[in-house]
C-alpha cells in the first residue's frame, strides 16, 4: 500500500496561507478490497516540536479532515506526516507541508500603501482610453546571500511583480477578481533564489485589471482610482537577522511602455518607452482589514497554441487562425524594424466569406469599449511580446501593420485557472468526442479567477451559469479550491436580508441594471433571480455531491440559510389578494419580483419580445420550482450537518410549497398548466407532480419533444435536466434522440457548424452567417454529467464517490466507450466495447478505499471493493 497525493487545503505544499488547513491523501495497493481502516496525522513546526497530533483514529476518512492543533504562527513553515493503517493491517506513510503567511494582518504587515504623487483620471472604455500603467521599484544592498525570503504582494488593479527583473508573480492575473472592498487577495512568492549580495532591485507594474476598469468598476463608494501597490519582502540571514523591504517612503514610481490596458479593449504597448523619471509616491491609508490570502487556483498560462493556419480573407486581411476558440493572448516574436505599429484584433469566429467578424453583442464592429485589441509599437530590437494586463476569447487574429505574416511569430497563450485535469472520456462517436472537447475548451476559458460567462463581452460571474454547470466542472477538473473562494465572495455579496445577487462579484453594470430592473418590478437591494442566486445554496450542495466536501456545507451554511430564509419570507409577504389562489397557498408560492426566467428558450429566442416571455417564465414556474427545489437541498444539508431543528424546519417550508406548486400550479384547474417544456421537465425532474398525474405530464413532454421533431426546447435552467427527465419516464430512447439531433436547436448541430466550444445561444449561425453572440460559454456543456452516467457509465452513489455505481447504459449507436475519472478517491475507469453477436466486454478500475455495484446490460450485479475487474457478455449469460 502507498499513501499519495498529500494535500494541504487541496493545495500541494503550499505556502502563504492564513486559514485553518485541511489534509486529504489517496491510497494505492495492488491489492483487492482496500479500505483504509485508520489513520494518524501529526504536524511539527519548523523547530520540530509537534503541535499536533491527532492520535489514530479509527476511520475510512481520506479527505478534509481539519486541523485541530496548537495555534499556527505567521511566515512559518509546518512539516505534516500521515500514516494510514488498511484492512489488511499494511501500514504506509507520507508527508507534505505547508507555511502560513501573515496571520495577524494589523501586527504582520509593515508594508503601506503607496500610490504615484498625482491624481489618476477615471478610466474609459476603449482602446487607449486608460492612463499608463504604473511601475513602482524599491532599490536596495544586501550583504551575502539569504536562507529564505519571501515577498507579500497585492495592489488596487491587477499587477506584475519582479525581484531583479525577473518575474516572480504568483499567477498571471494577480491579485485576481473577488469583492476588492471585502477580499483582496495576495499572493506569497519565494525569491530566495533571485537575491544577490549587493544591490536588488524588487518592482511591481500595476494597471487597471478588474477593479479599476470601467467595464469592470469595483462597486466602492469614493472608490480611489489610482493604481496602488503593496508589497512586502521578508529576508531572513543565517544569522537569525531579518531585512523587509517595503512600499513606503522610499518608493518610487514611473511609467513605461504599457501605455494603455484593459481587460476588453486590450493593451497599448510602446517598446521604445522605459522608465526615465523616478518620482516619489505618496503614502495611502487604506489598512489591511480586507486581505486575504491567496487560496485556489490562479490564473496561469495553461497551453501554447502554434499558429494553425494564415488566411487572406475576400477583404484581403491577414488572419491567424489558431484551430481552437480560447480564452488567451497572442504571444508574438517581435523582429520589426524600430516604430513599426503592428495590431493584433481577436475574434471568435468568421463571417460567412471568411472575413473578420466582431461577435460582440451590441455592437457592430467596435464602440463599445469591448475592442479585443493589442497594439505593440517595436524597439527595432528582437525580442517576444505578450500583453501584460489584458486577455481576450478569439480563435482569429487579424494582424495589421506588416506586409506579410509570418505564423510562425505567432501562438497563442491559452490562460485559465484550471490547472488538473480529473478526466478523460472518449467514444466510438467523434461527433460525441468532440462535443466533450467542446465542453473542456469553454470550462477551460471560463474558470479564470472566477466562473464567467464568457472570455470576451462580459468575463463576469453569472450564478445561474455556475449552477448549472458545476457538477460536469467539478468532475472534469480540480475545482474545489476555486469554487469555494468564488462562494466565499458570493457571501460576503450577500447583504443583510440575506439577498444573493446574479453575479458574483457584483461590480461594473450589474448594479446599475440591478437598480433599473427593481424600479420596474417594484423590488429593492441588489438583484436576485431564481436558479441564479439559488447558487448560494446549489453550488456547495454539488461540491459535496461530487467531492464529498462536507467543510463547503460547514462554511457556506450561514449564507445558505439566509438565502432560503429570504426566499421563504419572500414568498410569505407578497401575496395578490385579487388572485383566486387562496392565500395560505400563495404565501408558499415564491411568484414575485424580477426573475430571469428558464432563460434562453429556443422557441421565444429569435422572437423580437423573447426575452421579455422567457421571463415571463420566472414567476410562472420557475422562482416556484426552484425555491422548492433549493430548500428542499437545504433540508438535506442539514440533515447531512445533523442540524436536526432546521431539518424539521426545512423539510415542512418544502413540503408546502410543494403542495402550493401542485394547488397553485401544476393542477389549478385540474390539467397540466403549461405549454413550456421546461415547466414539464423541471415539475418531473424534481418530482413535484403527484404520482396519479405523472403520466398525464410524462405524456404531454413526449409529445411535446415529438412535435419539436426531437430538438431542444429548453432554456438555461431545465437543459441540465431534460435527458434524465426522459430516462425517469422510461424513454431513455428519447433522450438519445435528442443528443444525437443535427438540427438546430441540438448539441449535434453545433458540432456539424465547426465548433470547438460551447456556444451562448443554439441560434449562433443563422443561414451560414454568424451572429453577434458568444461562441464560448460552458452552461450547456451541463450534458457531459449525464453522457458520463449513461454512456461513461460512472457515478457517485455516494457523496464524493465513496459507492460508486458503475453501469453504462449505451444506445446502438455506440460500439465503445472509455471513461476514466479522479475522484477524491483516486481513479475510478470503465471500458467497455460491445462485439458482433450480442457480445460486451467491460473493465473496471475501482479506487481503493471505496466500493462500487456494477450493473452490466443484463441487469447482472456484482458488488465489489477497491482493484481491476473484466467482465464478458456472451450474447446469452454474464461472465466475470
Amino acid at each position: 500500500m502507498e499513501v499519495k497525493e498529500v494535500i494541504v487545503l487541496h493545495q500541494e505544499n503550499p505556502i502563504g496561507i492564513d486559514r485553518t488547513p485541511y489534509f486529504s491523501w489517496k491510497l494505492s495497493s495492488g491489492k483487492q478490497n482496500v479500505m483504509q481502516a485508520a489513520y494518524q496525522i501529526r504536524v511539527q513546526d519548523s523547530s520540530g516540536q509537534e503541535i499536533w497530533d491527532s492520535g489514530r483514529a479509527e476511520s475510512s476518512q481520506d479527505s478534509y479532515i481539519l486541523y485541530e492543533g496548537k495555534e499556527l504562527n505567521s511566515r512559518e513553515r509546518y512539516s505534516v506526516r500521515i500514516a494510514v493503517w488498511d484492512c489488511t493491517g499494511d501500514l504506509a506513510e507520507a508527508s507534505s507541508s505547508f507555511e502560513t503567511g501573515l496571520l495577524h494582518p494589523d501586527e504582520d504587515w509593515k508594508a503601506e500603501w503607496v500610490a504615484p504623487d498625482r491624481e489618476k483620471k477615471p478610466s474609459e472604455p476603449g482602446f487607449g482610453r486608460q492612463e499608463p500603467a504604473t511601475l513602482f521599484r524599491n532599490i536596495w544592498e544586501i550583504n551575502g546571500r539569504p536562507v529564505k525570503a519571501r515577498v507579500y504582494s497585492t495592489c488596487h488593479g491587477i499587477y506584475r511583480l519582479y525581484v531583479n527583473g525577473i518575474d516572480c508573480t504568483e499567477g498571471r492575473m494577480a491579485p485576481e477578481h473577488t469583492v476588492y472592498e471585502k477580499y483582496l487577495c495576495y499572493q506569497t512568492a519565494d525569491v530566495t533564489e533571485l537575491l544577490k549580495a549587493g544591490e536588488n532591485k524588487i518592482e511591481m507594474y500595476v494597471a487597471d485589471g478588474w477593479m479599476l476598469g470601467r467595464q469592470s468598476r469595483a462597486d466602492i463608494a469614493g472608490l480611489d482610482e489610482n493604481h496602488c501597490a503593496l508589497y512586502q519582502l521578508e529576508i531572513l540571514f543565517g544569522d537569525g537577522s531579518i531585512r523587509r523591504v517595503c512600499t513606503g517612503e522610499e518608493t518610487q514610481w514611473a511609467h513605461g511602455p504599457v501605455q494603455s490596458s484593459d481587460l476588453f479593449a486590450g493593451e497599448f504597448y510602446d517598446a521604445n518607452q522605459s522608465p526615465r523619471v523616478w518620482n516619489p509616491c505618496v503614502r495611502k491609508n487604506f489598512g489591511y482589514g480586507n486581505l486575504r490570502a491567496q487560496f485556489g487556483e490562479t490564473v496561469e498560462t495553461v497551453e501554447i497554441l502554434p499558429a494553425k493556419r494564415l488566411l487572406v480573407s475576400p477583404r484581403g486581411e491577414q488572419l491567424i487562425d489558431f484551430g481552437q476558440v480560447l480564452a488567451g493572448r497572442v504571444r508574438m516574436r517581435a523582429h520589426f524594424a524600430k516604430g513599426t505599429r503592428i495590431t493584433l484584433e481577436h475574434c471568435e469566429v468568421l463571417d460567412r466569406e471568411g472575413n473578420f467578424f466582431n461577435n460582440i453583442s451590441g455592437q457592430k464592429g467596435v464602440g463599445d469599449g469591448v475592442d479585443q485589441k493589442d497594439v505593440y509599437i517595436a524597439s527595432g530590437l528582437e525580442e517576444v511580446y505578450e500583453p501584460l494586463f489584458t486577455y481576450h476569447g478569439f480563435r482569429y487574429v487579424r494582424v495589421s501593420g506588416l506586409e506579410h505574416v509570418d505564423p510562425e511569430d505567432f501562438c497563442a497563450a491559452v490562460l485559465s485557472s484550471e490547472k488538473k485535469n480529473l478526466c478523460c472520456f472518449t467514444c466510438s462517436d467523434e461527433k460525441l468526442n468532440r462535443l466533450y472537447e467542446n465542453t473542456r475548451w469553454s470550462q477551460r476559458s471560463n474558470m479564470l479567477s472566477i466562473p464567467t460567462d464568457c472570455p470576451q463581452r462580459e468575463k463576469a460571474g453569472w450564478a445561474g451559469d455556475i449552477q448549472i454547470f458545476a457538477r460536469t466542472a467539478l468532475q472534469n477538473a480540480d475545482l474545489t479550491a476555486f469554487l469555494s473562494r468564488w462562494l466565499e465572495n458570493l457571501s460576503c455579496e450577500q447583504d443583510r436580508e440575506g439577498r444573493v445577487p446574479i453575479v458574483v462579484p457584483y461590480d461594473g453594470p450589474y448594479p446599475k441594471l440591478g437598480d433599473s430592473l427593481n424600479q420596474i418590478f417594484g423590488t429593492s437591494g441588489k438583484l436576485t433571480s431564481a436558479g441564479w442566486s439559488d447558487a448560494a445554496v446549489l453550488v456547495p450542495y454539488q461540491m459535496y455531491q461530487i467531492t464529498g466536501n462536507k467543510r463547503i456545507l460547514v462554511e457556506q451554511y450561514a449564507s445558505m440559510k439566509k438565502w432560503c430564509d429570504y426566499v421563504i419570507r419572500t414568498a410569505k409577504e407578497h401575496v395578490d389578494p385579487e388572485s383566486s389562489i387562496p392565500r395560505e397557498t400563495q404565501e408558499y408560492l415564491w411568484n414575485s419580483g424580477f426573475h430571469w426566467g428558464e432563460w434562453l428558450i429556443p422557441s421565444m429566442e429569435m422572437a423580437e419580445d423573447g426575452k421579455q416571455r422567457s421571463m415571463q417564465t420566472g414567476p410562472a414556474y420557475i422562482a416556484p420550482f426552484f425555491g422548492c427545489f433549493t430548500i428542499t437541498c437545504m433540508q438535506e444539508i442539514a440533515s447531512i450537518l445533523e442540524r436536526k431543528e432546521d431539518e424539521a424546519y426545512y423539510r415542512e417550508i418544502a413540503e408546502r410549497m410543494k403542495q402550493a406548486i401542485v394547488d397553485g400550479i401544476l393542477l389549478r384547474d385540474g390539467e397540466p398548466a403549461f405549454e413550456w417544456m421546461g415547466a414539464y421537465v423541471l415539475a418531473l425532474y424534481l418530482n413535484l407532480v403527484p404520482e396519479n398525474n405523472r403520466e398525464a405530464f410524462a405524456g404531454r413532454l413526449v409529445s411535446m419533444i415529438e412535435e419539436r421533431d426531437g430538438c431542444l426546447d429548453t432554456g438555461f435552467l431545465a437543459t441540465p435536466y431534460i435527458l434524465d427527465t426522459c430516462c425517469l419516464i422510461g424513454r431513455q430512447d428519447l433522450a438519445y434522440r435528442i443528443l444525437w439531433q443535427e438540427k438546430c436547436p441540438s448539441w449535434m448541430y453545433e458540432i456539424e457548424n465547426g465548433a470547438t466550444t460551447i456556444w451562448e445561444s443554439w441560434f449562433s449561425y443563422q443561414d451560414g452567417n454568424p451572429l453577434y453572440t458568444s461562441m464560448n460559454h460552458y452552461a450547456f456543456g451541463c450534458v457531459d454529467d449525464w453522457i458520463f452516467r449513461k454512456i461513461g457509465g460512472i457515478r457517485p452513489a455516494q457523496a464524493g464517490f465513496k459507492h460508486i455505481l458503475i453501469q453504462p447504459e449505451p444506445d446502438e449507436r455506440l460500439k465503445e466507450a472509455v471513461l476514466r475519472m479522479d475522484t477524491i478517491h483516486g481513479i475510478v475507469s470503465c471500458r467497455w466495447k460491445k462485439g458482433e453477436g450480442g457480445t460486451f466486454d467491460m473493465k473496471v478500475e475501482v479506487p481503493c478505499n471505496t466500493t462500487a455495484s456494477i450493473i452490466l446490460p443484463d441487469q447482472s450485479r456484482y458488488e465489489v471493493g477497491s482493484g481491476t475487474y473484466e467482465y464478458h457478455l456472451d450474447g446469452k449469460s454474464s461472465g466475470r
